[in-house]
């Protein structure tokens, strides 16, 4: 996962970038008030996959255990009630980590906009015999809390109107993650590879010969 401040907006040194709604901004009031922000001491699963959850007034970031799985999208495509997140620590909107950290929180995945994957090395692909041929497409997409722009893939002959209209999988497998804050414009963040909840979904549409060069993030 990279990080990057847009050279477009006006050159100034941010501070925190944390505005109202933003759960970052009263996590660490607490944690400076003195309250304990703390999750139980919890035994490490052997299969731990590093991300970044990321919604519309939280970010986070820590270990999801594969428990029988060997891909993160089937964790969370199959995952029923909260999500378990190991070694967290609650990041500000422009991703610098706050002094909040915990063993482990509980979040629900129904309230996440973006698994972002840093290392996505760290899973396995699918076996030969389940793999699908699928070709490269590149969406724009509009969440409550981003822009972003990346590629879906989608099997050979489909029509990506039937992908995006479809309700499953949850969480569609995405590379080359651009995303831009619209809380903050300068905030621009890329991940090799992500999670899109499609849910939260507000507008999306394929990124067509002419328009913003794929380097760029709308």
């Amino acid at each position: 996962m990279t990080q990057t401040i847009d050279t477009d907006a006006p050159a100034l040194e941010l501070p925190s970038l944390a505005v109202d709604g933003d759960a970052a901004t009263y996590l660490e009031e607490l944690f400076t008030a003195g309250v304990q922000v703390s999750g139980p001491a919890l035994d490490e699963p052997e299969a731990l996959v590093e991300v970044e959850l990321v919604g519309p007034h939280l970010r986070v970031a820590g270990s999801i255990s594969l428990g029988r799985f060997r891909r993160l999208s089937d964790v969370l495509n199959h995952h029923e009630g909260l999500l378990l997140l190991h070694d967290a620590t609650v990041l500000r909107r422009n991703g610098t980590p706050t002094r909040v950290t915990t063993p482990g929180i509980w979040v629900n995945p129904v309230e996440v906009t973006l698994v972002g994957q840093p290392n996505p090395d760290q899973q396995h692909g699918a076996p030969p015999e389940f793999r699908i041929v699928k070709e490269q497409r590149e969406l724009i997409v509009v969440t409550p809390g981003h822009t972003l722009t990346g590629h879906v893939y989608i099997p050979m002959g489909a029509e990506l109107a039937v992908f995006i209209e479809s309700a499953d999988p949850a969480y569609i497998p995405v590379t080359d993650v651009r995303t831009r804050s619209l809380a903050d414009r300068r905030i621009i963040t890329r991940y090799p590879f992500a999670l899109l909840n499609r849910r939260h979904i507000v507008a999306a549409t394929e990124l067509q010969a002419g328009m913003s060069s794929s380097s760029r993030v709308l």
